[in-house]
């Protein structure tokens, strides 16, 4: 017996789609200045290299 389905699936109350597991989640842009502060790919704060006090 062979059991198909589509690429979306319900668990815990959201509907989760199976074909999107690779798409990576853009940050969203909330403004325009350039922030002192910013995350590198461990989550650790660091100063911003682009950042000027001007």
């Amino acid at each position: 017996m062979k059991i198909t389905f589509s690429g979306k699936v319900l668990r815990d109350d959201k509907v989760i789609s199976l074909d999107d597991d690779k798409k990576e989640d853009k940050p969203k842009i909330i403004s325009e200045t350039v922030p002192k502060f910013i995350q590198d790919h461990k989550g650790t704060w660091i100063k911003n290299p682009e950042w000027s006090d001007n």
